[in-house]
């Protein structure tokens, strides 16, 4: 099949909070007499530079890999033990394509992230990157090792990305039954993740079972989620069914909603990935 139809692939926020003091009451709200006799704790320094490394990550995920350095060292200024500045710092140099230094960043991060008092998520998110830092550099087995660690981290909230991002490397490596298991627990954990219901049902395709592919990939199609590559391998699949009015149906939810995509012009001149 051809791969471009194969492709399928974290800000922070804050709210802050305005205090109203009304003049004129009677008496003198409680929250007002205790800053009179007490004084707000200030913000710690690694709040602060929480801060900045949000923006960094903004930043970076609009591309601006420039901007989002300068962030990274701002926030590394105020906390020089911040081990997941360290681990964006290690991703940017990956994007500016400068492996050398993006491994002394992640190995930088490493470090700090195992230094008490331990954070297990932050370890486990650094592990992450550094996973997939590996995997680009073609280096599965270490990857898959980072992996494993991060998952192992107790309290850690993004298991379902590690496994989907363990699996797409599974998959850079050839290994797709291990890639399929890992997007199926990923899938569990994140039963809305597009990516992941979209790369299982595209090996269920791939390994000749169009019914399986369906079921893993209608609750994608049905949903404001869908993608015109989501889309298509309906299509195919329905017409692999032998189901007209299914078929037909994605094809006009296609057409409708990203006519200008190569997958709708694929439609009309009837273009089918024919196994």
């Amino acid at each position: 099949m051809n791969a471009a139809w194969r492709r399928g692939a974290a800000c922070l926020g804050w709210v802050l909070g305005a205090l109203l003091l009304i003049a004129g009451c009677a008496q003198t709200p409680a929250s007002v007499r205790l800053d009179t006799l007490t004084t707000p704790e200030p913000d710690s320094v690694r709040q602060r530079a929480a801060r900045r490394l949000a923006l960094a990550t903004a930043y970076f995920e609009q591309n601006q890999n420039t901007v989002a350095q300068q962030e990274v060292r701002a926030a590394l200024q105020i906390d020089a033990n911040y081990a997941e500045a360290y681990s964006l710092l290690g991703l940017i140099h990956q994007r500016d394509n400068a492996p050398a230094l993006a491994e002394q960043s992640f190995e930088q991060a490493l470090q700090l992230a195992s230094m008490p008092p331990l954070r297990p998520s932050e370890l486990a998110s650094v592990q992450h990157n550094y996973g997939w830092f590996l995997c680009q550099q073609n280096s599965f087995a270490q990857a898959q090792t980072q992996f494993a660690r991060a998952l192992s981290q107790a309290g850690y909230n993004q298991a379902g990305k590690t496994w989907m991002t363990s699996a797409l490397c599974q998959l850079r490596a050839g290994q797709r039954v291990e890639a399929r298991n890992s997007f199926q627990n990923a899938l569990m954990l994140e039963p809305r993740n597009a990516l992941v219901r979209y790369q299982l049902a595209q090996l269920d395709w791939q390994d000749g079972n169009p019914r399986r592919a369906q079921t893993v990939l209608s609750p994608l199609n049905t949903s404001a989620q869908a993608s015109p590559e989501s889309l298509w391998l309906g299509i195919q699949l329905a017409r692999a069914l032998a189901q007209q009015p299914e078929m037909l149906q994605l094809a006009q939810q296609l057409t409708q909603r990203y006519p200008q995509s190569i997958q709708a012009q694929a439609w009309v001149e009837r273009k089918f990935e024919d196994k």
